[in-house]
């Protein structure tokens, strides 16, 4: 579950999620998504993505987990 793991890392170290994408694609390297902002040294932000092979569970997973992290931003 790395994405999963990945997610939770980012959220703990205080970087703006994005988004999630999760492609139903099994045959590729890749089939998941995660966009995050990363802040520069002049004050700005950085779009960041890395790319993840994962399956519906963890996607699941990540996506509810992504939800509650939209839902405690307010």
């Amino acid at each position: 579950m790395k994405m999963l793991a990945r997610l939770k890392y980012l959220n703990d170290e205080g970087f703006e999620i994005a988004s999630l994408s999760g492609y139903d694609d099994e045959e590729s390297d890749c089939n998941a998504k995660i966009l995050f902002l990363k802040p520069n040294m002049n004050g700005g932000f950085r779009v960041c993505s890395e790319l993840f092979k994962v399956d519906s569970e963890e996607m699941e997973k990540c996506c509810n987990l992504f939800f509650t992290i939209l839902s405690e931003r307010n």
